[in-house]
């Protein structure tokens, strides 16, 4: 019976490694199955889809796949990186697709050697970051529960104004696609810090921003439409709305903290309301004119409207009010002082 005992102990572990493995291979035939599958519906939907060879790897721990040369493009994508798109698309060195063995429902998305994005006839925009990943938790023959990405040290070549740089991204989505009227369809957040913004572009409170937070809903059912401008409609008239829970900015010397419910007016310009909690704002508006983003009529009208509405600042600490905020026919006013006027959203019709 002992010697027994010991021949049973000393298979085990063997058995258990045998069987870790073939679990392994049909998590990795799995994970081919639906990189295939996705393949497939996206060139049904029009886009072009290439790649090179895909490599299996990640025993004892993982199942991973890695799709070489992987370029994702609508309206066709140059054969040679570098070259000039017709309309949109994105390519890679490689992609790596994990899911670890104990967590099956989860997805992770590795882009290695990222190449830039293209869109329409504009020349190639540069991507590169440190590290870029995504994370999606799936549901069985259903939308993913939710979306977690981030990258560190990314930077964007904006052609013709200079690089945006993100010292650390990170943000998170969870689509809810049977939403009706009314109702939220996603959920979502997003933390940038710091940033830095293309030279090319002279900013009135700095070039750089300290850190960026926002956090809200997205309301309304999935558009309808062939166009950007009929999507943009139908969300609009089925009740379409965003809600910012919170939006925090640093800026220079300025903090920013907000809410507010946007949504379109017929002429699909953004409008809502909302309230802002602004310490500096002396500070902000004398900048701002100074840069001209403002006129010098304007910023002394709202600094002669908020200094009545502002708490006494402790000292050494900058000037704070609480003030609701207007956007109505791409005008930005608070307390119904206009501060500035947005440029006019252009909605694609093709």
């Amino acid at each position: 019976m002992r010697r027994t005992r010991w021949i049973v102990l000393g298979v085990l572990p063997f058995l258990l490694l045998a069987a870790d493995y073939f679990y392994w291979r049909f998590a990795v035939g799995e994970l081919r199955r639906e990189f295939d599958t996705w393949s497939t519906r996206a060139r049904a939907a029009g886009w072009e889809v290439r790649h090179g060879e895909v490599t299996a790897a990640g025993w004892p721990a993982a199942a991973t796949l890695r799709i070489e040369a992987l370029s994702v493009a609508a309206g066709g994508f140059p054969a040679r990186r570098g070259a000039k798109p017709e309309r949109i698309g994105w390519s890679a060195d490689a992609v790596v697709l994990r899911t670890r063995l104990t967590r099956p429902d989860v997805l992770e998305v590795s882009p290695v050697g990222p190449g830039p994005i293209v869109l329409g006839d504009g020349p190639p925009i540069p991507v590169s970051a440190d590290h870029l990943r995504l994370r999606i938790a799936l549901r069985l023959n259903a939308a993913p529960r939710s979306i977690d990405f981030g990258a560190v040290t990314l930077a964007i070549a904006i052609p013709g104004l200079g690089v945006l740089g993100v010292g650390d991204l990170s943000g998170r989505v969870e689509p809810q696609p049977d939403a009706g009227r009314d109702q939220a369809a996603m959920t979502f957040s997003l933390s940038a810090h710091p940033v830095s913004l293309p030279h090319g572009v002279h900013w009135g409170l700095g070039p750089e921003i300290a850190e960026i937070a926002v956090n809200g809903v997205l309301n309304g059912p999935p558009t309808k439409g062939a166009t950007a401008a009929a999507r943009a409609t139908s969300w609009r008239d089925e009740g379409g709305s965003l809600e910012l829970h919170r939006l925090a900015i640093v800026w220079g010397h300025t903090r920013l903290e907000a809410t507010a419910t946007l949504a379109l007016d017929e002429d699909l310009q953004p409008m809502g309301t909302g309230t802002g909690k602004i310490a500096g704002y002396v500070a902000a508006l004398d900048a701002l004119a100074a840069n001209a983003v403002l006129t010098r009529s304007a910023a002394k009208a709202a600094k002669a409207v908020l200094s009545l509405l502002a708490n006494t600042p402790v000292a050494g600490q900058p000037e704070e009010v609480e003030v609701p905020l207007t956007l109505q026919f791409r005008t930005l006013s608070v307390r119904g002082v206009p501060l500035t006027r947005l440029p006019r959203v252009d909605w694609p019709d093709r």
